[in-house]
């Protein structure tokens, strides 16, 4: 199992580097570039807005199907159309949220269309992951990783004919980016579902009974809490920003800009959390052999999370200068405090993926509604006061609170413990690659050069301390011929 872990986690960061980093650091932020820092500070509150929404459309679904797929393979053929309607339903119900809402609130009427095209695309999206899980759920990991990155490629294609073709420079706006979205999606939502019908799994509501909705919601709903306060505590800030302070548009603007490359940072993460649970729900019942791949996995993502984050904050002001020629201390600072917060963000993604795979998810549930208050209740106070570097600090508190919970519990309450060693090596790590990357900063070398070499020097030190252990996967592949 570690072995396949570590095969698949490779082909899913190699993709997801090169793919979906390239999106969001090239496209996303070309575009943000062109539309203007008002402009897409407009998008992005939309967008957010259809995504406080979305645990309506998941409704915890998607990781309730990934773990029951993992553990009722032989006969899931028999119920699946059962969870494909339950899914089906909820969309449209989403959609019908949306629109309500749209009208409640106080929102301008030419920004409603816009709302409610992000708002099929969100549809479009939870459908694509919907099937991803059932196909990681049946074991088919590796074209789990391929239609993870289809929808980037078709959206990376299409976004660089808008953006650098000059039959199509008049048409740039938030209307076409969000169309050209549309048909990513569409295209990737309908290789997903062609794959899993070709596995004999129904996908209809004509034969769906009240009895079996019922059962199914009632099991989705401590994971559609989850990815309920997730989204909350994630995204309220944005909102927030927008309503609180007077210039709420241009910050929103500079926020997502400081955010862009934690969220391009979350696609590894994310990675390892949408692989690790169907693998975790698997070896449920095998202590030993889920606790070594908890730790391989925790000690493979610290590597990598250190090394991003290092970089970007010891690099903040070059960074900023560099994709968005701008330089000064209010862009660096902000882009730094949110890039410091990937490192708890980062790790919760596995402890999230355990929790579900052990049957925790009421206990996890709980942790995400008090990380929930207390990123709505600090972010009120510190944007009054601190704009977006309030609501940068407060997502390094929310993420840290969380993380230190779940590590509270487990430790606590299961068999699966990491050592004081372990956090004491981790802890080491953390030290010596942080002293060393400053080290390098005060080279006289071109900054680009120095930022490369901090990150080689990171991931050589976890091979060093053995958090990328070559020995190991190499036995583990020995094993399994």
């Amino acid at each position: 199992m570690k072995r396949e872990f570590a095969i698949n986690i490779l082909i899913l960061l190699v993709l997801g580097l090169l793919i979906k980093a390239f999106y969001l650091l090239g496209i996303d932020r070309q575009m943000q570039l062109k539309l203007g820092t008002e402009s897409y500070g407009i998008y992005f509150q939309l967008l957010n807005f259809t995504l406080l929404f979305q645990f309506i459309n998941d409704f915890g679904i998607q990781n309730y199907t990934n773990r029951y797929v993992s553990q009722n393979r032989k006969t899931i053929h028999l119920e699946y159309k059962d969870f494909a309607g339950v899914k089906i339903i909820l969309s449209i119900i989403y959609g019908l949220c949306i629109l309500l809402f749209a009208f409640v609130l106080p929102l301008e009427a030419e920004r409603v269309p816009i709302l409610m095209h992000l708002a099929f695309n969100q549809v479009l999206v939870s459908g694509i992951f919907f099937f991803r899980s059932s196909i990681s759920g049946l074991g088919f990991d590796k074209t789990d990783s391929f239609i993870s990155i289809l929808d980037r490629i078709l959206l990376i294609a299409l976004g660089s004919f808008l953006l650098w073709h000059t039959a199509f420079s008049n048409y740039i706006g938030i209307q076409s980016f969000i169309w050209i979205q549309t048909i990513s999606l569409s295209l990737t939502l309908v290789t997903a579902v062609l794959f899993v019908a070709k596995k004999q799994l129904n996908i209809s509501i004509k034969w769906l009974k009240y009895s079996e909705v019922k059962k199914i919601l009632l099991a989705c709903l401590p994971f559609a809490g989850i990815y309920l306060f997730s989204s909350l505590y994630n995204k309220i800030d944005v909102f927030l920003i927008g309503r609180i302070m007077e210039k709420g548009e241009h910050e929103s603007g500079i926020y997502a800009a400081s955010m862009r490359l934690f969220e391009a940072s979350s696609m590894i993460s994310l990675a390892f959390g949408s692989l690790l649970l169907a693998m975790f729900s698997v070896l449920y019942n095998d202590q030993n052999k889920l606790s070594d791949l908890f730790k391989m996995s925790m000690n493979l993502l610290v590597s990598l999370t250190l090394s991003i984050v290092l970089v970007s904050c010891f690099y903040s002001s070059e960074i900023m200068n560099l994709l968005y020629h701008q330089s000064d201390l209010y862009w660096s600072t902000t882009f730094s405090l949110c890039m410091l917060a990937f490192i708890p963000a980062s790790l919760n993604y596995i402890y999230g993926a355990l929790f579900q795979a052990i049957h925790k998810e009421n206990k996890l549930l709980f942790y995400y509604f008090i990380a929930f208050l207390i990123s709505i209740g600090a972010n009120l106070f510190m944007i009054s006061h601190w704009g977006v570097l309030g609501a940068a600090f407060i997502t390094i508190v929310t993420h840290s609170c969380l993380f230190l919970a779940q590590v509270w519990y487990i430790e606590r309450n299961t068999n699966i413990r990491l050592e004081s060693k372990f956090w004491l090596k981790i802890i080491s790590f953390i030290i010596l690659s942080t002293l060393l990357v400053y080290g390098i900063k005060l080279f006289e070398l071109n900054w680009s050069v120095k930022a490369i070499l901090s990150g080689l020097i990171v991931l050589f030190l976890a091979f060093v301390f053995r958090f990328i252990n070559v020995r190991e996967f190499i036995a583990q592949k020995n094993q399994s011929k």
